[in-house]
């Protein structure tokens, strides 16, 4: 007996993205969509029909009923794959909420939810075994029953749930907790897991795919689907990760800005498996800087700006150093003066100094000594 399949979790249909400009948003929401098509055309390309989906198939219990249509409209369309959807911590199976609301709507031939747990035979001789999760926490595992699930001899044994890996640093964000070796327990061939947002092995038959694509800065390996076989005549388990992500988050600190600052920085976005522009930078400058760095820095930021999809900049930890001579090199009058006394209160040096007025102090300072630059620059362009 041999089965394949497509492991994905986490899709996370309608999300927001409320801390991007609304235009950006509703690209990166877009893409979230798209990847229905790229986790089919992966189902394909290895020859298997059958496309599990580890929960939090949408962002909420309450999606509107666009966001519901569009997702099945998209499924539908990818005929010959069947999709099995399991509710996650972020949509799961409760009156009013949006299974109901899928049901009502119509859910197309092709896309199976499992909304109650229980063995469903699959295939002739595959049988899955979905923990469809109820509420946003639990305080039991869902995945205990499977431990007393019986099925025929020779059944291939297949677990479906989404939530947190205990001992592992309670993998993933849902207060749900599942035994780390309920796969031996249950005498499953696989168990395939959501919640984690990451690519992850927890066993030699447990495994986080992660999400199709990437919605965060953590460096945790998202953007994969996994094809998974199973069976054979050592009943084997063969598992290869295929990358479906459009974009790549980069989360990245520059210490100081001394020449090359940016050069690894740079290299890992040249790395990236996308281009440039599909490419989201989280960027922390700290360390101390020089007026004239600063400019240096302000111009490689406007260059990033413009080639990548998105760029965030905290500077918060970046300190100007300003000497008498960049105080001096500023037009004689008020904006000297100004300067001068932002320089003296940035120091702290007064016991009684208030450190978040320094940090303020400082920049302003920064912004100031920009200033002179920024002009000449305007000047050369015109």
């Amino acid at each position: 007996m041999t089965f394949a399949f497509v492991h994905t979790a986490d899709w996370q249909l309608g999300k927001p993205f409320g801390r991007f400009e609304a235009d950006k948003a509703a690209v990166l929401r877009h893409a979230r969509l798209e990847a229905i098509d790229r986790l089919a055309a992966v189902a394909r390309a290895a020859g298997v029909t059958h496309v599990l989906v580890a929960g939090d198939v949408f962002d909420s219990e309450t999606p509107a009923d666009v966001a519901i249509r569009q997702a099945m409209a998209r499924m539908a369309s990818q005929a010959g794959i069947v999709w099995h959807l399991l509710p996650g911590n972020h949509d799961p199976a409760r009156a009013g909420g949006v299974w109901q609301a899928a049901q009502a709507l119509g859910v197309p031939e092709g896309v199976r939810l499992h909304l109650a747990p229980g063995p469903v035979e699959i295939s002739s001789g595959v049988v899955l075994l979905p923990a469809p999760l109820a509420a946003k926490s639990t305080t039991g595992d869902p995945t205990a029953w499977m431990s007393e699930a019986a099925t025929p001899a020779g059944t291939l044994r297949i677990g479906l749930a989404h939530g947190s890996i205990k001992g592992f640093g309670d993998l993933g964000e849902a207060a749900v907790p599942i035994a780390p070796d309920r796969a031996r327990l249950a005498g499953l061939d696989y168990l395939a897991l959501g919640d984690w947002h990451g690519m992850k092995q927890i066993g030699p038959a447990t495994w986080y795919s992660g999400t199709p694509e990437p919605d965060g800065f953590s460096d945790n390996d998202p953007g994969h689907a996994l094809i998974v076989r199973l069976g054979g005549e050592r009943q084997r388990i063969a598992v290869e990760p295929v990358r479906t992500g459009a974009f790549h988050w980069l989360s990245r600190v520059a210490e100081g800005l001394e020449p090359g600052a940016f050069a690894a920085i740079e290299r890992d976005i040249a790395a990236a498996p996308v281009a440039a522009g599909a490419c989201l930078l989280d960027l922390t400058v700290t360390g101390r800087s020089t007026p004239a760095a600063l400019t240096g820095l302000e111009r490689t930021l406007a260059r990033l700006e413009g080639a990548l999809f998105s760029l965030r900049v905290d500077r918060t930890g970046l300190a100007v150093v300003a000497t008498a001579d960049d105080i001096d090199a500023l037009p004689a009058g008020a904006v000297r003066d100004i300067a001068e006394r932002l320089r003296q209160k940035a120091q702290c040096t007064d016991a009684n100094a208030d450190p978040a007025e320094a940090r303020i102090a400082a920049r302003a300072l920064e912004l100031l000594l920009t200033l002179p630059s920024s002009a000449t620059s305007l000047a050369e362009a015109a």
